[in-house]
């Protein structure tokens, strides 16, 4: 027998019209993956009641389980918004462009209290190179965007979901991969706005959209009753290089890591090798009361630098109905909503 080639390893998502189940008519999205995991998270149950003996385990029976999916990505324009959609659950608006120019998607934090304000659940298929993964319910937890200056602008993801079932081929609607050619954002191509001023001197930071997703289990079935979103928290970090005496987050009176002062923060990461007409690709994020905190400048290279967090504040320019800290806009040639 020969060894399977993870070179061969392919995603595929498609959002579930019922929960937890598969939809066959549907059509999948395939994202280029790196480091994808699945994970079956099997608790056993142990036997330690006391029989005479000097033994601690005396057996182990299966308890509940759910599994998890966790995977990084490049930022792709036009599959990275299905990743969005999973974390914000909101509509995706579409404002649609003349012939030859790009589209513009929209999406906002879901807020439906009918529905628990629970984003869609997604299928995903997982294939290793050798087994084919099918997991259903899945409930997006977390997406954290890093950048860096010298590297690509990546996401990891991590859902959780039902058990899986695996085979030795994909499960229909699965069978066909068809991978878009689009081209990956380099981070440097990213602009970094704070209170309508262009900030040129951040090396590298993180955004992080977490939902706090955990399995609801109930009796009758080992499997989750439900994988259950929490509310959203938007947080992430700049590394800036000091170039100034006038540091807005440290120094000064005004220091607004050290005062209340939320500011509206943009984070645009811009594809400049896919355009339409002149319109770049572009994946953006948009909090109008971020709060910047825990700020404290470094010394360990020959220049010196300032490390700053912040946390973006509910807001109701952001949120379709309610709050929400963010909202996402992303250009590209898709002219269907997500």
């Amino acid at each position: 027998m020969a060894a399977y080639l993870v070179a061969n390893s392919y995603l595929g998502i498609m959002p579930e019209v019922t929960r937890g189940t598969l939809n066959s008519g549907g059509t999948p999205v395939y994202i280029p993956v790196t480091a994808p995991q699945v994970t079956p998270m099997q608790t056993f149950l142990r036997d330690e009641a006391l029989r005479g003996s000097p033994v601690m385990v005396y057996d182990q029976v299966q308890g509940v389980r759910h599994d998890e999916y966790d995977a990084k990505f490049y930022l792709f324009a036009d599959t990275f918004p299905n990743l969005v959609k999973a974390v914000l659950g909101g509509t995706d608006t579409v404002t649609p462009g003349t012939p030859g120019v790009a589209n513009t998607h929209n999406i906002k934090l879901l807020n439906n209290a009918s529905i628990g304000s629970q984003p869609q659940s997604y299928s995903i298929m997982d294939f290793d190179g050798a087994n084919y993964f099918t997991l259903l319910g899945a409930q997006a937890d977390q997406l954290e965007i890093s950048f860096g200056a010298e590297a690509a602008a990546e996401a990891t993801v991590k859902f959780f979901t039902n058990p899986y079932t695996s085979g030795t081929s994909a499960t229909t609607p699965f069978s066909s991969p068809n991978v878009s050619t689009v081209h990956m954002i380099p981070a440097w191509d990213t602009t970094i706005t704070v209170a309508g001023t262009t900030y040129t001197y951040i090396q590298d930071g993180t955004l992080t959209l977490a939902r706090k997703t955990a399995p609801i289990f109930t009796m009758g079935a080992q499997a989750p009753y439900q994988n259950f979103a929490g509310p959203i928290e938007v947080t992430g970090k700049f590394t800036a290089v000091v170039n100034s005496l006038t540091d807005p987050w440290s120094t000064g009176s005004g220091a607004t890591a050290l005062t209340r002062s939320p500011q509206a923060l943009v984070i645009t990461f811009t594809d400049p090798n896919d355009s339409i007409s002149a319109t770049q690709y572009s994946v953006s994020f948009t909090m109008t009361q971020a709060q910047f905190q825990n700020v404290k400048r470094t010394r360990g290279k020959a220049y010196t630098e300032v490390e700053v967090e912040f946390t973006a504040n509910a807001d109701a320019t952001d949120a379709t109905t309610g709050y929400s800290p963010i909202q996402a806009n992303i250009v590209n040639a898709t002219s269907t909503a997500y």
